[in-house]
């Protein structure tokens, strides 16, 4: 008999071989697609949300300076975080 585990390979987040790639990455679609694939996208998403001025790609959002974008983009993180199982403080 044979047992097959489905546990996801330990893996290095892509952001961090090339940083200012995801601090500048617009709405890049190749950064999405790494980013959606990465296993710490929810926690990613509350470290967003919980780091003053963040900017770029987190957890496959681009968070705009500022604005409307801005708004909804954070909106979007708030909900990742939540699927993930992480509390995130309603003022960050």
């Amino acid at each position: 008999m044979t047992v097959t585990l489905n546990r996801p390979m330990p893996m290095r987040p892509p952001c961090l071989a090339d940083p200012d790639r995801w601090a500048t990455g617009g709405e890049d679609a190749e950064l999405k697609a790494l980013c959606r694939a990465c296993p710490r996208r929810w926690l990613c998403a509350k470290e967003a949300l919980e780091t003053p001025a963040a900017e770029g790609m987190w957890s496959a959002v681009h968070i705009p300076k500022a604005g409307r974008g801005r708004t909804f983009a954070l909106r979007q993180l708030r909900s990742l975080a939540a699927h993930g199982d992480h509390h995130v403080r309603e003022t960050a």
